[in-house]
């Protein structure tokens, strides 16, 4: 079996970067915020 992998040379954009992990945490954040206000709803 060979077991040669492929390396690309080909970099990926910090910006197309950023835009990604943007897309990722701006809602995680805001579903946690929510979760967080409700949360505590329950204790007040």
């Amino acid at each position: 079996m060979n077991a040669k992998t492929s390396v690309s040379s080909k970099q990926t954009s910090p910006a197309l970067i950023a835009i990604f992990w943007a897309y990722v945490t701006i809602p995680l954040i805001w579903g946690v915020w929510s979760t967080l206000q409700k949360s505590m709803a329950l204790f007040h």
